[in-house]
């Protein structure tokens, strides 16, 4: 940090990550041949941020350098893990003096915060419906505005944002690190507000994602409304509930193919539960429960496969980028997860599953199957961190037709140097 004077303020900060992974039988492969195909990636991401501050003004700019090596012939290799050189984010924060009710009175039962306008990262609530990215290897990032306040004692932010589209997204450019500006379409706007109270126990988030086709951008036209409620409840002896129920309803289409032009009514919903306590000084169990609409009947006038919007699902499905798990739709789950910090320098996390379709496909059994995932992280030092980690997906009938039953096989390591 460099402090010129009292108003000035300069800081700049970053981080380089490199991690190796490899996968044998991909879980969705593309075609009968790449079922036992093993794909390997080493990935780098360089992240530099500055942020300058003048008074009640503040500018922050994030260079990222997201690239893949390795890889060859991996069809999970897409602009998600490949985003050379990209400006993220460039944002300007103006935090009023006191910006209450047109007055300048801090008893207000409602106060603006700070104003954000620009290309920036958002992070909201359980991190389902919209968030940045923390193991994938590139990140989301949205144009806008974001308003940040208080209503009586809840946090409230509204947002008004334009989806970014990260570019190359061309197979062979993407594969040799090529380098284009992403961009940001009018034609894809979400907007909406997050609400939590004081003690984060209770979250709420609405969004609306409005979108459609132009001469540059091929849609699903999705016109949807998503409501969130999330809750958390602590009890005696150390239990701790957490509930997040989640509604969504609208139009959209089945696919973003010029041709189809059929839009049909959405009904979808997400439902996901869990109970656990500390079982001892260092380690909290959980109970995990998702249960996600999903269709498999793409000839009606319906869609109920729930749209995640730009959410993520490492932390609940296992992780992404090479081992790709399974998507936030059509899922019935349960299983169990411990995470354990037996000293400040070592978290340990343990994790099973057991998958089931919500609406099993035609010719297929219900049951997808078992996954058993483990990661390792190492605080060598203050600035250094190393990981280790794997999945195993032993699939079930509900995989046991087409290219999908090979059981896969997956692992990672790495290094997360920050400065």
């Amino acid at each position: 940090m460099v402090q010129a004077n009292d108003a000035l303020g300069i800081d700049v900060s970053g981080s380089l990550r490199v991690r190796y992974e490899a996968l044998n039988n991909p879980i969705f492969p593309s075609q009968q041949s790449a079922r036992s195909q093993s794909n390997q990636r080493i990935s780098t991401r360089v992240i530099i941020q500055t942020e300058v501050s003048y008074n009640n003004v503040g500018v922050t700019v994030d260079i990222r350098d997201s690239r893949a090596f390795l890889d060859e012939n991996d069809p999970t290799l897409t602009a998600n893990q490949v985003n050379t050189l990209e400006p993220v984010q460039f944002f300007l924060t103006y935090n009023p003096a006191s910006l209450v009710n047109g007055a300048n009175s801090d008893e207000s039962w409602w106060r603006v915060s700070s104003i954000k306008v620009g290309r920036m990262e958002l992070d909201y609530g359980s991190r389902r419906l919209l968030a940045k990215a923390i193991y994938r290897n590139a990140t989301n990032s949205y144009d806008g505005v974001v308003v940040q306040g208080s209503l009586a004692d809840w946090q409230v932010d509204g947002i008004y944002i334009m989806p970014v589209s990260r570019f190359p997204n061309d197979r062979d450019q993407i594969d040799s690190n090529a380098r284009a500006f992403d961009k940001s379409f009018s034609e894809r706007r979400l907007f909406g507000f997050y609400a939590a109270s004081s003690s984060k126990a209770l979250q709420l988030q609405s969004y609306w994602l409005k979108e459609n086709d132009s001469a540059s951008l091929l849609t699903r036209n999705r016109s949807l409304y998503t409501l969130s409620v999330d809750y958390t409840a602590t009890f005696s002896n150390g239990w701790r509930v957490n509930s997040e129920v989640i509604g969504q309803t609208g139009r959209a289409r089945e696919t973003s193919a010029s041709t189809d032009m059929l839009e049909k009514d959405v009904r979808a919903y997400l439902l996901f539960a869990y109970v656990g306590k500390k079982v001892n000084r260092h380690t909290f169990l959980r109970a995990e429960f998702d249960y996600i609409s999903g269709d498999n009947d793409t000839s009606d006038n319906t869609i109920s496969n729930f749209d995640s919007l730009y959410g993520v699902r490492r932390f609940d499905f296992g992780p992404t980028d090479v081992y790709q798990g399974l998507p936030r739709r059509n899922l019935k789950a349960a299983g169990l997860r411990s995470v354990s910090t037996p000293t400040s320098q070592h978290s340990i996390m343990l994790g099973y599953k057991a998958y089931w379709y919500q609406k099993t496909p035609q010719g297929a059994d219900s049951f997808i199957g078992h996954q058993f995932e483990a990661r390792w992280r190492f605080q060598v030092m203050p600035r250094l961190r190393l990981s280790l980690g794997g999945a195993y997906l032993l699939k079930d009938d509900g995989f046991a037709r087409g290219d999908y039953s090979d059981d896969s096989a997956f692992v990672f390591t790495g290094a997360l140097y920050s400065f």
